[in-house]
């Protein structure tokens, strides 16, 4: 009983964190440590990498609020995604063919942080990672995905 609640709290807490932000908008917690982005922007790299084809595929990142422009999550995700042999559109280009919009939400949650992805409002992934031992953070499980259908 203690172990759920312990655990439902911050669960509750980063899905109402979510919901506060507006549609289109990225959002990061305030990372632990400075290796966290490095570790974080990798494995969703990783994400995108096995929906997409990276030599042909250009992702726009959805804008985090403007209190956490100075994010170290984006900066590493870009080089993240561009070492993967993505572009990376740098600009909100409305109605730009063929780009592929990433949202990425990053919360607080127990002894990790909990990511939850969107690619073009189709595909849905989250996973937890994890401090190990050592207080590093490191991938808790693999990506849970869902994939939403466009309507005929």
């Amino acid at each position: 009983m203690i172990r759920s609640s312990r655990f439902g709290l911050p669960c509750l807490a980063a899905l109402l964190a979510g919901c506060a932000l507006e549609p289109g908008s990225s959002y990061v917690a305030q990372l632990q440590q400075p290796a966290d982005a490095e570790i974080l922007a990798d494995g969703i790299a990783g994400f995108v990498a096995i929906r997409l084809p990276a030599a042909s595929s250009t992702v726009e990142l959805d804008p985090t609020p403007s209190d956490q422009a100075g994010n170290s999550l984006t900066p590493a995700l870009t080089a993240a995604l561009r070492h993967r042999g993505f572009a990376v559109a740098e600009d909100r280009q409305p109605g730009s063919v063929g780009v592929h919009h990433l949202r990425y939400l990053v919360t607080s949650l127990d002894n990790g942080n909990l990511v939850r992805l969107t690619l073009d409002d189709g595909a849905e992934g989250s996973r937890f990672f994890v401090r190990n031992t050592a207080g590093e953070l490191q991938p808790g499980g693999p990506f849970m995905v869902t994939q939403t259908e466009a309507a005929p």
